[in-house]
């Protein structure tokens, strides 16, 4: 019942959503608090990266949910050079959809007397390292959303084109079954590589991907959309060329 619950709230947030970005259909999906895989983000990401118990005391169950853009926000970023200013206003958009979905969760939940904690949907990292402490992205492939691609974005079965946002409860639920495709074409059988190709400044290769220079291009969009988009309060560090691939609508064939 819980579970019904709190993808209803999802589904339903978004679809009454008042943003000018329009969105396809939320995934939600669970994990066990205690998954050993919140561990291993420690060594694969920081040593500081939180463990559920971390956002929550009394941590059971972790919750994460993808928001995937609609086909007109992704071609707008597809058929043009720069960033496109729908892909920036979804951006802004979407994280603030993610914070009114947690909080509408709090209060549900609330009557059901669970807790529920969260972390921000941006911004909880290190800008020197440019390492998050709590990777929504990570937290969405343990809870059996997707996996990931070249692009290192996870690729779910709404593609990779989207936002996340993930909470902790201290109620169980079941955990949902592990994602155990491969989604990524290039991972799959070296037929892909289009995200490389659409990177703007070479920061993502076959072998790497710098972060550094990738967040150059993000703090320069950020410049211009604040520039254009002064109705707009927050920022608008994006770029999103390297989601506007064979995956971006969901798993490629």
């Amino acid at each position: 019942m819980i579970k019904e619950l709190i993808t209803k709230v999802i589904k339903k947030t978004v679809s009454n959503s008042d943003t000018k970005t329009e969105y396809r259909q939320p995934l939600v999906g669970f994990a066990d608090a205690d998954d050993n895989d919140f561990k291993k983000l420690e060594e694969v990401i920081a040593a500081e990266h939180k463990l559920p118990s971390d956002i929550l005391s009394g941590a059971e169950t972790v919750i994460s949910f993808f928001i995937p853009f609609a086909r007109e926000v992704i071609e707008a970023n597809q058929h043009q050079k720069e960033c496109a200013l729908k892909w920036g206003i979804a951006y802004h958009e979407t994280n603030e959809l993610i914070s009114k979905i947690c909080f509408k969760l709090q209060k549900k939940l609330a009557k059901e007397s669970i807790e529920v904690g969260w972390q921000s949907a941006t911004h909880n990292f290190d800008e020197e390292r440019l390492i998050s402490f709590w990777s929504h992205r990570s937290i969405a492939k343990i809870c059996g959303l997707g996996d990931f691609g070249l692009n290192r974005m996870l690729i779910t079965e709404q593609g990779s084109a989207g936002r996340y946002g993930s909470l902790v409860m201290d109620q169980y639920v079941t955990p949902s079954a592990e994602f155990k495709e491969t989604p990524c074409l290039y991972y799959r059988d070296g037929s892909c590589g289009v995200c490389v190709d659409r990177c703007p400044k070479g920061a993502l290769t076959k072998e790497r991907f710098d972060r550094h220079l990738c967040y150059e291009v993000l703090l320069k969009n950020n410049e211009i959309f604040q520039a254009k988009l002064k109705e707009y309060d927050g920022s608008f560090d994006v770029c999103g060329k390297c989601q506007i691939t064979p995956c971006a609508f969901g798993i490629p064939e």
